[in-house]
């Protein structure tokens, strides 16, 4: 029989791990904004999200070992202080995360299922979590810019886009050509799909403010991120699938971020405040275009939307909360966070206002070909 391991090393372990799992989710979400291909920051973005609720398990299990005691701060370890915001410790991703995996597959060698079977649960799925992206294709490249020095982290202001596609900061007409037709029928439909591509700038952004907030918000804030920017990657994707489906070419599709490049140089206090406003002032709009899409019998795009609804109706929480919880910690007036999102639609004004004719005439006549090309398939196909 091998020896039991006691309750206190036990939820000494588990500390170390909530650490380096939070160091994990913090990089992988700093990261997001720089790396350009959507499927590798789909996979960042997915990767905080499973560390963050991997390290929101670790924790939970110590209180429960350590009851009625909830602070983890004084069995912090000073090596693991340094990685807790430091998105260097990623230099090379698949390394960091094989680490991981065999720190937690020696913890569970010596881990009896009668004494702490709850502790083994938790493990084991953070294991699987690791063994699904074991051999992902995107870590690849994205480990190849990271290990070309170990840099300090800044966040790109304009960040680079995936080169497949068509790069429009104004990624559609009727962002900058007044009276330029949001669409009907399978206008409406690809018009939709590239609205949930671009949300590239919100999956940016959501990471961004994971990292660049935790110092001052803590966990909790870190867990919510972690969801948030996992939410924010899946509607990315969603439009993706969808455009992909249709047979679309990604060099005929605009992909911009006049949201995320409106925050140049800004506090990330207004990079919150983005995210908890654009991302959700038109929720009632959403449940109108799935019931449309429903009319037109395309029921992916009925489904996706009625999933982004539900999603952005937590995120809008999110935003409320954080920015209170983010203005009272900086000693100013909680209440006043109406007054972040008015700074907020300014700097977008401000932003669409650098708009040029060349800019108008350009992202008319990329989603014109876009939508002609859509036209074209849909005669040929069901669509």
């Amino acid at each position: 029989m091998k020896e039991p391991r006691p309750r206190v090393d036990t939820a000494q372990a588990l500390t170390r791990f909530h650490y380096l799992a939070r160091a994990v989710a913090l990089a992988c979400g700093a990261w997001i904004a720089g790396t350009p291909r959507l499927e590798d920051k789909a996979l960042l973005a997915r990767l905080a999200w499973e560390q963050s609720l991997a390290a929101d398990a670790f924790r939970e299990r110590v209180f429960e070992l350590r009851y009625p005691v909830r602070a983890l701060e004084e069995w912090s370890d000073a090596s693991f202080d340094t990685l807790i915001d430091s998105p260097d410790f990623l230099a090379d991703l698949p390394l960091a995360l094989a680490e991981l995996q065999f720190r937690y597959e020696q913890f569970l060698a010596d881990t009896d299922e009668l004494d702490d079977g709850p502790t083994e649960r938790i493990v084991r799925q953070a294991i699987a979590d690791l063994e699904r992206h074991a051999f992902a294709t995107g870590v690849a490249p994205v480990a190849k810019a990271w290990t070309s020095g170990r840099v300090r982290f800044e966040l790109p202001q304009f960040p680079p886009r995936d080169d497949r596609y068509a790069r429009h900061s104004f990624y559609w007409p009727d962002t900058i050509v007044p009276g330029y037709p949001y669409g009907e029928g399978m206008a409406l439909r690809v018009r939709a799909a590239v609205s949930h591509l671009n949300e590239v700038w919100a999956v940016d952004t959501a990471g961004a403010i994971m990292h660049a907030l935790a110092p001052e918000l803590g966990w909790e804030w870190i867990r919510d991120a972690g969801r948030w920017t996992y939410d924010e990657a899946r509607h990315m994707l969603m439009g993706k699938r969808r455009l992909d489906a249709w047979g679309l070419p990604p060099d005929l599709t605009p992909l911009g971020g006049y949201i995320y490049e409106a925050c140049a140089g800004e506090d990330p206090l207004y990079r919150l405040g983005m995210l908890g406003y654009f991302e959700t002032k038109n929720i009632g709009r959403k449940k109108e275009r799935a019931q449309a899409f429903h009319e037109l019998g395309d029921t992916a795009s009925e489904v996706d939307m009625q999933f982004d609804w539900a999603d952005e109706t937590l995120h809008a929480e999110y935003g409320r909360r954080w920015l209170k919880e983010l203005l009272a910690r900086r000693g100013e007036d909680p209440d006043g966070w109406p007054q972040v999102l008015e700074r907020c639609e300014q700097l977008v004004a401000a932003r669409l206002a650098e708009a040029t004719d060349a800019d108008r005439e350009a992202i008319v006549a990329t989603a014109e070909r876009l939508l002609a090309h859509a036209e074209a398939t849909a005669d040929r196909a069901e669509v």
